[in-house]
C-alpha cells in the first residue's frame, strides 16, 4: 500500500540521496606466471559444468522494492568514505541515478573481484560498479555505455631518491626504511624502460584482478623474453605504494588513476602505455534490458548536461583534493577511522544497545561531525540537539563528549517508549530516528493516522506516508492529530539517509576493535 501512495507523495518528498576499514589481505602466495609461446600438449580437463541463468530480476522488480543494490569494490577513486561522507566517482553517479528513479541505493562491497559477475547474476547486486574495461568478459553480463576511456600504463620508478618537497607519504616511506633497513631487506633496482617491448625479460607485479592481465599477456606473446607477471591478492593503490618505497620494480594501472598517484609519490614516472584506451563501464545481468536502457539514456542525459565531465574533473583531474583524502587519517578504508568522536561512538552507542557505526551515521547526517554546527530552529552541536532537551539531559550540546552521551540517552528513552508497541528492533531503530528529528509526538500522530486508514501502525513505510501527509491542512486538522502542522517529508528523508550512511560504514569499518 505505501508503494502506490509513495508515488502520490513524490510531489511532497525528493529521497535525500542515500564513505571500510582495508580487509585483512589474504595471505596466499603471490603466484608468479611465465607466459611461454612454444606450444605445449594441452592436457584433457573435464567439462565445465554451464552456469546457472541468472536471476530474473530486472527494472520493475528493483523498483518494487525500492532498493538499488550495487556490487563495488573498494578504492580510492571509485568508492570510499572521506571524514563520514561516502564519496566515489561511480557511487555518486549511481547514487543520482537511484535518487532520479526513486530508489535507494545499497551498496554490497566486494572483497574478491572474481566472483564478481558471479554475484550479479545470482542476485547479491544489480549493478558491478568496479572500474571495469568494457572488453572483460562481456559474455557473461551486459555492459553500459562507456563512463570514460583510460589507457594501461607502465607504473616505474625514477633512479632518484624523492625530490625535495616530496609528499609527507613518501618522505614517511623513506624515513621508514631507513630506519628500518636490515640485512634482510632487498631494495629492488628497476632500470628505467621507454617502450612496451623492453619489458621482455621483467617482472612485472598486478593485481590478480587486473583488467589490463589481458593486454599483458598479449604484449608478452609478440616478445623473445618472457615478462615474469607476478599476481598479488593486492590492489594498484598498495602496489605502487610498493613501488614507490622501492619493493618492486614495476606495474600496470589506469592512466588517470596513476597520474593521480604520481602526485602523491614524486619519484613515480608514469609510462610507457600498453595499450590503447579502454572503455571503463557498468555491468547488468544479461537478461535485464530495461535497466540497461534506463542506465544509458540516464548516462546519456547527465553526459549531456556535463555532470560526468564535472565528477571526471573531481575525481581524476584535481590531484590536490586527492592528495588531501590520501594523507588523511580519515580516509576510512584505509586507516579504519570514521571521525574524531569514534571512541564515544564506541562507549556511549551502548546506552541505547546501538551498533556505535549507526550512531556516527546519525552524528554525520545531523552535523558533518562539526561540534560547532547550529542549525535554523536552535539545535546545537555534534549530535544538533535542542536547548530545552540538552536542559533535560543536564548536558552542554556545544562540548562533543556530553553531545554524544546525552543523545544516546535521549536515544534510550525513545526506545522505552517504542519498544511497548514496535516488537521489530530494525522497525523500532526508524521509529526512534523519526521522533529524534521530527518529535515524538509528530511520529505518535502519524501512528494514528495509519491506524485509522487500514494501514500498519508498526511499519515504518505506512507510518512514514502519513507523517509526510501531515503537511497538509486535511490532515492536519484530522481530529487524531493532536500535534497539528509537521514537515513530514525531512524525518522520512533523515531516517533513509541515515539507514543508507549506516550500511555503508559497515562496508567499511568494524563494528568493534581496529
Amino acid at each position: 500500500m505505501f508503494l502506490k501512495r509513495l508515488a502520490l507523495a513524490g510531489s511532497f518528498i525528493a529521497l535525500a540521496a542515500c564513505e571500510r576499514r582495508a580487509p585483512p589481505s589474504r595471505s596466499s602466495t603471490p603466484h608468479v606466471f611465465n607466459s611461454a609461446r612454444v606450444p605445449k600438449p594441452i592436457e584433457a580437463k573435464p567439462a565445465k559444468p554451464p552456469n546457472a541463468p541468472p536471476i530474473t530480476r530486472d527494472l520493475d522488480a528493483i523498483a518494487a522494492t525500492r532498493t538499488l543494490k550495487v556490487l563495488f569494490t573498494f578504492n580510492s577513486t571509485g568508492y570510499f568514505i572521506y571524514r563520514g561522507q561516502t564519496m566515489g566517482y561511480e557511487y555518486e553517479l549511481l547514487n543520482l541515478f537511484a535518487h532520479d528513479s526513486n530508489l535507494r541505493l545499497t551498496p554490497v562491497v566486494i572483497r574478491d573481484s572474481k566472483v564478481l559477475f558471479e554475484k550479479l547474476n545470482d542476485g547479491d547486486g544489480d549493478i558491478v560498479a568496479a572500474a571495469l574495461a568494457a572488453t572483460t568478459n562481456q559474455s557473461e553480463v551486459a555492459m553500459t555505455d562507456s563512463l570514460y576511456s583510460t589507457a594501461p600504463v607502465v607504473v616505474q620508478r625514477a633512479d632518484r631518491p624523492p625530490e625535495a618537497g616530496a609528499t609527507p607519504a613518501v618522505a614517511t616511506a623513506v624515513a621508514r626504511e631507513q630506519r628500518e633497513t636490515t640485512p634482510q631487506t632487498i631494495q629492488v633496482r628497476a632500470r628505467l624502460i621507454n617502450t612496451p617491448r623492453e619489458l621482455a625479460g621483467q617482472r612485472v607485479h598486478m593485481p590478480r584482478t587486473s583488467p589490463y592481465l589481458g593486454q599483458l599477456l598479449e604484449l608478452n606473446n609478440e616478445l623473445t623474453n618472457d615478462i615474469e607477471i607476478v599476481q598479488v591478492d593486492e590492489s594498484s593503490d598498495k602496489l605502487i605504494q610498493r613501488l614507490a618505497e622501492g619493493q618492486i620494480g614495476y606495474t600496470v594501472a589506469a592512466d588517470n588513476f596513476a597520474a593521480l598517484k604520481a602526485g602523491e609519490y614524486t619519484n613515480l614516472i608514469i609510462k610507457p602505455a600498453i595499450g590503447p584506451p579502454q572503455p571503463i563501464v557498468w555491468a547488468v545481468r544479461r537478461n535485464a534490458p530495461v535497466l540497461l536502457k534506463a542506465l544509458n539514456d540516464w548516462l546519456a542525459l547527465k553526459r549531456k548536461s556535463g555532470l560526468m565531465a564535472g565528477l571526471y574533473r573531481k575525481y581524476f583531474l584535481d590531484r590536490r583534493g586527492f592528495l588531501q583524502r590520501t594523507k588523511s587519517e580519515y580516509l576510512t578504508g584505509e586507516t579504519g577511522t570514521l571521525s574524531a568522536y569514534d571512541p564515544w561512538f564506541r562507549q556511549y552507542a551502548s546506552v541505547p544497545g546501538w551498533d556505535w557505526r549507526l550512531v556516527a551515521a546519525q552524528a554525520y547526517q545531523e552535523s558533518h561531525f562539526n561540534p560547532r554546527a547550529r542549525s535554523w530552529a536552535g539545535a546545537i552541536g555534534l549530535m544538533q540537539i535542542m536547548p530545552m532537551t540538552a536542559r533535560q539531559m543536564r548536558i552542554n550540546p556545544a562540548d562533543p563528549r556530553q553531545s554524544i552521551e546525552g543523545a544516546c540517552r535521549y536515544l534510550w528513552q525513545l526506545d522505552d517508549i517504542w519498544r511497548t508497541s514496535i516488537d521489530s528492533e530494525s522497525e523500532r531503530i526508524k521509529f526512534i530516528l523519526g521522533s529524534y528529528n521530527v518529535g515524538l509526538g509528530h511520529v505518535q500522530d502519524a501512528v494514528r493516522l495509519a491506524e485509522k486508514h487500514g494501514d500498519n501502525p508498526r511499519a515504518w513505510d505506512d507510518v512514514g506516508y502519513w507523517l509526510i501527509r501531515k503537511s497538509s491542512r486535511a490532515v492536519y486538522n484530522d481530529p487524531v492529530v493532536k500535534h497539528g502542522f509537521a514537515r513530514g517529508t525531512e524525518p522520512v528523508a533523515y531516517v533513509d539517509a541515515i539507514l543508507s550512511q549506516f550500511a555503508n560504514y559497515k562496508e567499511f569499518v568494524q563494528r568493534v576493535g581496529m
